[in-house]
């Protein structure tokens, strides 16, 4: 018995280390070495940055096993390690109620009598009707691209021949393929409130200090200068004197032409 429990942990340490790549953080910095983007700083030296390659498309037709969980710094939700039966690895996103040595299913073709499990990736086309999905594909083989943060989910509200309707957590409802792939459940590690205790928890995670416009010389800034505290202009400009306040990020017309929406929040 201790033969198998040190061969599964030697497995699993090498599967992980092919799964994972080292960066570097620019901090903010072109290839000239200025700082191009203010507010931006490395992230933390101490520790060695990793990317974890997870697999967002899962079309393999295969059931695996999960063989252990891990907690991701690139992203909000829990990850998983899974093998299947080709032996293919991957990372993938799990959902809320999957466990170590789980079975799950990823691909598009499905037996009918088959039952649907958390964390099972399909087709929309064989998840029934007002089910929580999640990591849903916009487009069929773009990848799992909506509700991928932790404790998301959608709503598969109907379907036709070839279409369905998603509402997202944000009351908008998109019209998506049917052949496009989603996971079946919600988004793991839903209560992920993370309390900035210290300063330097937000400079480990690549953030500056930043400095009121107000509080600088009048070279450094338009809004510097002047005899103890002033209040901000009418017009608030940033160090570049172009307004960044009060002007709209999104256009309606994109609104109305890509995401059709219906604000009706339940």
């Amino acid at each position: 018995m201790p033969n198998n429990i040190i061969n599964y942990n030697i497995i699993i340490n090498v599967l992980n280390k092919k799964l994972k790549k080292g960066f570097k953080s620019t901090g903010g910095r072109n290839l000239l070495g200025r700082i191009c983007v203010k507010g931006k700083g490395n992230c933390n030296s101490s520790a060695k940055n990793i990317y974890r390659y997870l697999d967002f498309y899962r079309r393999l037709n295969k059931i695996g096993k999960l063989l252990k969980i891990y907690y991701d710094p690139n992203r909000t939700g829990k990850i998983g390690l899974i093998i299947y039966e080709n032996g293919l690895s991957c990372f993938i996103l799990l959902q809320k109620g999957t466990k170590i040595l789980n079975y799950i299913y990823s691909g598009t073709c499905l037996v009918n009598d088959y039952i649907i499990n958390k964390g099972d990736s399909i087709l929309l086309k064989h998840i029934p009707v007002f089910s929580v999905i999640s990591n849903i594909e916009s487009m069929p083989y773009n990848g799992g691209t909506l509700s991928r943060a932790a404790g998301v989910s959608a709503i598969l509200i109907s379907k036709d021949q070839f279409n369905g309707i998603v509402k997202l957590n944000s009351g908008w409802q998109l019209t998506i393929p049917l052949n496009c792939i989603s996971s079946y459940g919600i988004v793991s590690n839903k209560w992920n409130n993370n309390i900035i205790a210290k300063a330097g928890k937000n400079r480990g995670l690549g953030k500056k200090p930043k400095v009121r416009g107000v509080a600088k010389n009048p070279c450094d800034h338009p809004h510097g200068g002047g005899n103890g505290k002033r209040s901000k202009p009418t017009l608030p400009v940033n160090a570049w004197k172009t307004v960044f306040k009060w002007i709209p990020t999104k256009k309606k017309k994109y609104q109305l032409l890509k995401k059709k929406i219906y604000k009706n929040i339940i």
